[in-house]
């Protein structure tokens, strides 16, 4: 099949959970057989380096402004339908395609649209308190209307969980009927135990007996990190050793180091700031826990499989993809809730040996029977062929 796709950002230039399963999606559809076209919106100016057919549209414009982004997705749609022709249009972000019309693309060709959460209430969620209630329910209104108008234009839908399914159907009123629940994947070759752990371990600074615990997270309220680095205060008390490493960046960083900084925690706590893909591969296989603590939507929990595909076990609040992954190996794996209370108790309980923790082998398996992308790239498949065999009446 001919698969042309829109996504948000590329991952080399724009960190994110939906960059990094857009390229690595396009990589897994490319070796299914799929030819596969992308539209992506990285910064003005940028080349788009890869051996993918993946193409920056913004790469000429002269503004940064949402609306020639717009525009320039439409017209690079438009292109691809005349000279890529393809037999599935498939977004994976909704307001990039606001003025993709049906009316565009050719009525045998099936809209099936990836959703990976509710875009106006992930950015309404993260706004900062000075935005006045009557502001921001006037904007969440306004992104939902976007995102509904570009759902209309779907024939049907796939989500990386239940979460998100429920949340589709509940919030956007998409019939469960057109709702395909295919999780994400990792790249199990890339993301897997290092052969010589204590070897890693030492040369990150990490004692043969010392506990490492580590959280990867974009630092906005909705991920929980405040509460991880209060539950850490009490933590320590028990466990005055243990190490916590935090990757990632975002608005509330500077915060968060005040925290650290009052609490004593220095020793403790460090916060890595954007850390590269090889480091987070080293940093997974090196903890002996990694910690998710997120408040709320989240959509798959790619990061859970991450760590449990290089061997380390996680432990994550009871809410959304994260609940759903963790569930099938055990339920002792989760906080009773988000509070940093529910967070040390659930920490202390593991580092002290009286609460379940699986093997590293058996973390590893967990991923490779349900995880991976030649999993997700048939799955896929089957929900595009299934969508062009409806509009099959419509070719001329």
């Amino acid at each position: 099949m001919n698969v042309l796709s829109t996504g948000m950002g590329w991952i080399d230039v724009q960190y994110g959970g939906l960059n990094r399963y857009f390229a690595d999606y396009s990589n897994a559809m490319r070796k299914h057989g799929h030819a596969e076209l992308g539209l992506v919106v990285a910064p003005r100016g940028i080349q788009v380096e890869t051996d993918l057919n993946i193409k920056n549209v913004a790469q000429e414009l002269e503004a940064e402004h949402f609306l020639p982004r717009m525009k320039s997705v439409r017209n690079h749609t438009l292109q691809a339908i005349r000279s890529f022709r393809p037999d599935v249009f498939n977004p994976h972000f909704a307001f990039y395609t606001t003025l993709v019309t049906r009316g565009i693309i050719p009525p045998h060709v099936p809209i099936v649209s990836h959703f990976h959460g509710p875009w106006a209430l992930e950015t309404e969620v993260q706004s900062g308190k000075s935005v006045t209630k009557v502001v921001k329910e006037a904007r969440l209104w306004m992104k939902k209307q976007v995102e509904q108008l570009t759902y209309r234009r779907a024939d049907s839908f796939i989500v990386l969980s239940e979460y998100f399914r429920n949340i589709l159907a509940e919030n956007y009123g998409i019939d469960e009927k057109r709702i395909h629940i295919i999780p994400g994947a990792v790249d199990h070759h890339r993301f897997c135990p290092h052969p010589d752990r204590e070897g890693l371990r030492a040369k990150l600074g990490i004692a043969p007996n010392q506990a490492m615990l580590f959280c990867i997270r974009r630092l906005v309220r909705r991920m929980g990190i405040d509460r991880l680095i209060h539950a850490m205060a009490e933590v320590v008390k028990s466990h005055p050793d243990v190490r916590l490493f935090i990757g990632g960046d975002g608005p509330m960083r500077a915060e968060y180091e005040a925290l650290i900084d009052e609490l004593g925690l220095i020793k403790n706590v460090t916060l890595l700031g954007r850390v590269s893909d090889e480091k987070l591969v080293q940093y997974y296989q090196a903890a002996d826990i990694s910690v998710v603590p997120t408040l709320a939507l989240e959509g798959f929990g790619l990061i859970t499989v991450e760590s449990l595909a290089c061997g380390t076990p996680v432990l994550g609040t009871p809410i959304g993809g994260t609940k759903e992954i963790l569930r099938h190996l055990s339920d002792e794996l989760m906080f009773e809730d988000g509070t940093s209370e529910a967070i040390a108790r659930k920490i202390i309980d593991v580092l002290n040996k009286d609460s379940f923790l699986p093997s590293r082998e058996t973390c590893r398996e967990h991923v490779l029977s349900r995880y991976t992308w030649s999993k997700v790239a048939e799955a896929v498949t089957e929900v595009f062929a299934e969508e062009i065999d409806k509009r099959k009446v419509f070719r001329t």
